[in-house]
């Protein structure tokens, strides 16, 4: 008796065995598939639901929530590509939507399939539209319609933050860019040497009224254009290229000894000189 009640035992758990499903390949699911797509789940198994790369749930509807409830769907508390849906009994069926961040809404009938079907559905992959094909069209990514209210307010206080930063950064470079004028107005008129000798009757003739030099540049004031020659220690002169605005040459180094001319004529030359020995 003993013996029939075990082998009675040992059979009904083969025949239990075999009506529990076990996890079938991935369902693949098109984005805008239309109607209701059938999912098979088992008890106290996972279903996991993924959206296309680029696209986060936004929101689930259907079934019954937590883990009192007949269904336990969980989307994260993080918005993710992904949904997990475990029936807490045997035999039942309900309606899932899921809603992603662009707008997309694919719905889905999910039904327990223990002791009526071998497999179930272990992940449902819901791919982009259109799909990648042979002919080498992209995938289409659709524009994001909405944001979780968290990571607008984190944007919001990130780009207030950097406001404030931007603000304090422009506000110590324009204090920087003061203290250098202000630095450089006080030691510039130190660098200036005024020491330059010519003949003041001819210089006055020729529009000529000031000469100086800083540690870089030769500065003359004088009303007419005229050639700048510089004279090296070896006495002869090179033509020297400056610019001139309001009245006033600038050499781009420092002349000690040079002269003015117009043409050949020595009226209309006027030689300049500054001792070097002199700071």
């Amino acid at each position: 008796m003993k013996r029939i009640v075990l082998l009675f035992c040992y059979a009904t758990g083969m025949v239990f065995a075999a009506q529990e499903p076990r996890p079938g390949i991935p369902k693949v699911v098109p984005l805008g598939t239309h109607g209701t797509v059938p999912v098979r789940a088992a008890f106290n198994q996972a279903t996991l639901i993924k959206l296309p790369e680029g696209q986060r749930v936004m929101n689930v509807f259907g079934g019954d929530k937590g883990e009192g409830g007949v269904w336990a769907i969980d989307a994260g508390k993080v918005p993710t590509r992904y949904v997990a849906i475990k029936p807490k009994a045997t035999g039942i069926h309900t309606t899932l939507h899921v809603v992603s961040n662009t707008g997309d809404e694919i719905s889905f009938f999910v039904q327990e399939v223990t002791g009526t079907d071998p497999q179930f559905d272990p992940e449902v992959d819901v791919m982009g539209t259109p799909a990648s094909t042979s002919g080498g069209e992209a995938v289409v990514i659709p524009a994001v319609k909405w944001v979780p209210a968290d990571e607008v307010t984190a944007c919001q206080k990130a780009s207030e933050s950097m406001k404030v930063d931007l603000a304090a950064v422009q506000k110590k470079a324009e204090e920087d860019a003061a203290a250098r004028v202000a630095r450089l107005q006080a030691e510039y008129p130190k660098k200036l040497r005024f020491g330059y000798e010519w003949d003041q009757k001819k210089a006055k003739e020729l529009g000529f009224e000031a000469a100086w030099a800083d540690d870089k540049f030769t500065y003359f004031r004088g009303k007419d254009v005229m050639a700048l020659y510089e004279i090296d220690s070896d006495g002869k002169p090179s033509l020297i290229e400056y610019s001139y605005a309001d009245g006033v040459y600038t050499a781009k180094k420092v002349i000690y000894d040079g002269y003015f001319a117009i043409g050949r004529r020595k009226s209309a030359k006027l030689i300049f000189h500054r001792d070097r020995s002199k700071p």
